[in-house]
């Protein structure tokens, strides 16, 4: 009997190899092992109790191979943010320090003469364009050949004034219209994810920047202006483009009151002037 190896379970493809039933919930990878233990061949997909028939184990053992796999894969992505993340702050001490002649954020706002969250917004947007950079210097020229056409769906996503494009192809599992669109869907939103957890590492260390430094007039103003900014990113709660209620839109303006109570809802970001945590976030990142 041949051996596999669990690499987890998918969404992505929903017909059984097996017994070829449709419309899964979804399916559980397997990758063919040679002889000697290595992965060797293309991935298989099975539903649970026909994995478990092709590998000679047990449904439960399958259920515990896609635990395994699965916390090895979120103990891998963990190992990935942490090494991300310690990159980062070196890059953001060594520019405060570039710039103002000290590590600290603190000190180094104080030689700007600018808040610590506007100041610490350009080293990370900085940082963002020296990664962008190096990404296109390691891209090298594709070779000029011809390809058969095929169908692909190309989405242009921006987060935080960093752009992506994302783009789905047919072919391998995907051989009907419908399974593009899908995955194309899965695609994009994969990406979004990704994008917006980028920033909101970015946010979090700005603000455990401002939490552990010295406490200086404006520093908890700072600090609550930016746990705003991580609540919003952590809740996805970011502002959609090009959807409209059009209901809304034709009711009548409620009519206005003028008041000098200042909305919840706004962030102080200068003395005497207000705005929304988009606009703020915005204002730290440019």
């Amino acid at each position: 009997m041949k051996a596999y190896k669990v690499l987890g379970t998918t969404d992505d493809v929903t017909t059984c190899e097996l017994c070829l039933k449709p419309e899964l919930k979804g399916t559980v990878v397997l990758m063919p092992l040679d002889d000697d233990g290595n992965e060797g061949g293309e991935a298989c997909y099975f539903g649970t109790s026909c994995a478990a028939k092709a590998a000679g184990w047990t449904v439960k053992e399958v259920r515990a191979g896609v635990k395994r796999a699965t916390d090895e894969k979120r103990e891998a992505e963990r190992a990935e943010r942490e090494a991300a993340w310690a990159a980062e702050r070196e890059f953001l001490a060594a520019w405060y320090e570039e710039h103002y002649g000290t590590r600290d954020l603190h000190e180094a706002a104080e030689r700007a003469g600018m808040s610590t969250v506007r100041l610490s917004g350009e080293a990370i947007h900085a940082y963002r364009e020296l990664q962008r950079a190096a990404e296109a210097a390691s891209v090298e020229e594709p070779e000029v050949m011809e390809a058969p056409v095929t169908q692909h769906r190309e989405t242009l996503v921006r987060v935080a004034g960093v752009e992506r494009v994302v783009r789905t192809e047919d072919g391998g599992k995907i051989r009907t219209t419908k399974q593009l669109e899908t995955a194309h869907t899965k695609a994009v939103k994969a990406a979004l994810v990704e994008m917006r957890r980028a920033n909101l590492d970015a946010y979090k260390l700005t603000l455990s920047t401002l939490e552990a430094a010295p406490w200086s007039p404006g520093r908890d103003r700072d600090i609550e202006a930016t746990k705003r900014i991580v609540r919003r990113a952590e809740r996805g709660t970011l502002t959609s483009h090009g959807t409209y209620d059009v209901a809304a839109m034709r009711k009548p303006h409620p009519p206005v009151r003028f008041t000098e109570t200042v909305p919840e809802y706004l962030v102080e970001v200068e003395p005497g002037h207000y705005a929304t945590d988009e606009a703020a976030e915005s204002l730290a990142l440019f």
